[in-house]
């Protein structure tokens, strides 16, 4: 029976869950549980490295016989496992029922095989197909990029088995499955919120819509935050909580990472900023804050600038968090995804190597107000195009048009910006100051126009006039979702 590499595509559960359940078994009627290494074991073919998989039930390979041996009955077993994994010239193989079953010396067969005879007793019990084999022994591996499969089974003849294959092979002793698996041992997750910026507000976008007001609480679920970092729970509900250690137990987070990991965030921070030349000092860091669990003492930020903010976690896990941004009196906030990455530093490089974590979604901003589309804009020639804004409010508005043409054809833009004024219009009468050039023939585009005023407050219209001829079309500008 020849066993090629298989590669296992592992689901990693959520951060810091409990797990319970069984050792790798192949035999297992469900199918194996593997034993989850850390992913960052460092370990190649020039250099392997040893796990101490004997250190534990929860480490060792167990399958049942599947097969009734008769009194005095003789048959001779081989295991075979995937190219990576090195069995120990120590390795033992020892019975669940130790009386019935006389298991000989373990033969080697070019690292990843080993075969034995197996020989029932004479007398009192015999070796039944429920009986366990565990296999125990510290086995080198060669790297962690795909697991470490492993099939067993049982033949009539010695050299069968050290041959493999269907030859010889006893019916219903053969098991197959993933004995090692390697998966990454730490990770940062949160489930993303939205606040939105109040157009309304004195001034428009000067804090957020009820409850926030003042302050956004990215990250955050009613009372406790989403934000983990941590080790992961490899199984779910199995027996690991984190990935083992080369040394065979559950893998703590000052193994991997140093203290100097820090978690950044990307975004507009310009909210925070203070007034004068110094605008992210002490106080603006004082305004963007980490924080773990939903009564815990606040981080403040180590660094801050306009798009980035760092907070030093070191190798601290922590769960119910959330990131806190607190506006300064007197700054607009404006619209903005936020994202989370980690920045790791190893804490033993030669034995772990880590990886950073890029880009998590944290959450965004958004502002409310008004938004206009002109589905089709054209500028042909011997024809004028027009865009018309209309603000009924008391405070002047601010507007900008974004611009989406056809592919293949490339538009240029110009004179994107500009403001309403209060109880009164504004007309762009050429629209071919706005689309100043297209790479295709067709002279068109699509037009979306955010306006930084109440969606009452605010229309618009779309006009093309030929003059010569002295017709007029007009089209009201479109409400998304309203149409």
């Amino acid at each position: 029976m020849s066993l090629g590499k298989t590669l296992l595509f592992l689901s990693v559960p959520a951060l810091l869950a409990p797990g319970a359940g069984a050792a790798a078994e192949l035999s297992a009627p469900g199918g194996a549980v593997p034993a989850y290494f850390a992913r960052e074991i460092v370990a190649s073919v020039a250099a392997p490295r040893t796990l101490t998989t004997s250190a534990s039930a929860d480490t060792r390979l167990n399958w049942s016989l599947g097969y009734n041996f008769s009194s005095g009955e003789v048959r001779h077993a081989r295991v075979e496992c995937s190219d990576g994994l090195h069995f120990d010239a120590a390795t033992t193989v020892a019975s669940s029922d130790p009386g019935a079953a006389s298991i000989g010396a373990i033969n080697h067969h070019g690292g990843n095989v080993i075969t034995f005879s197996l020989t029932s007793s004479n007398a009192g019990s015999l070796i039944t197909a429920g009986d366990v084999l565990t296999l125990s022994g510290d086995h080198a591996i060669t790297g962690t990029d795909a697991p470490v499969d492993c099939a067993v089974g049982l033949y009539d003849q010695p050299s069968q088995a050290q041959t493999g294959g269907p030859t010889g092979l006893v019916s219903g002793s053969a098991f197959a499955g993933t004995y090692l698996a390697f998966v990454p041992s730490f990770g940062v997750s949160v489930v993303p919120t939205i606040h939105v910026a109040d157009v309304e507000a004195n001034p428009a976008f000067g804090s957020f819509v009820a409850p926030n007001l003042g302050h956004a609480e990215l990250g955050r679920s009613g009372v406790t935050g989403s934000l983990a970092y941590g080790l992961r729970d490899p199984d779910g509900s199995g027996p690991q909580n984190a990935p083992f250690n080369v040394e065979g137990v559950e893998i703590g987070l000052a193994e991997l990472l140093d203290d100097d990991t820090v978690l950044v965030a990307g975004g507009d921070f310009s909210l925070a900023a203070s007034a004068g030349d110094t605008p992210f000092d002490l106080d603006a860091r004082a305004r963007t804050w980490l924080r773990r669990g939903p009564w815990a003492t606040a981080l403040p930020a180590s660094a801050l600038a306009t798009d980035t903010v760092v907070w030093p976690v070191g190798n601290t896990p922590f769960a119910d968090g959330y990131v806190e941004l607190h506006r300064r009196s007197g700054n607009v906030i404006h619209a903005s995804d936020y994202t989370l990455s980690l920045r790791v530093v190893a804490a033993d490089p030669a034995k772990y190597r880590v990886h950073g974590i890029d880009r998590v979604a944290l959450g965004e901003i958004v502002r409310n107000g008004t938004e206009l589309q002109a589905p089709l804009a054209q500028v042909p020639g011997g024809w004028i195009s027009r865009l018309v804004l209309t603000n009924t409010g008391n405070a002047d508005r601010a507007y900008r048009i974004k611009v989406l043409s056809e592919t293949g054809n490339v538009v240029g833009t110009d004179n994107l910006t500009g403001t309403v004024p209060a109880n009164g219009t504004r007309v762009i009468e050429d629209l071919g100051k706005v689309l100043t050039g297209f790479s295709g023939p067709n002279r068109r585009a699509t037009l979306v126009v955010a306006i930084a005023g109440p969606n009452g407050q605010i229309q618009g219209l779309y006009q093309i006039v030929n003059p010569d001829q002295g017709s007029i079309s007009n089209h009201v500008l479109i409400r998304p979702g309203s149409n």
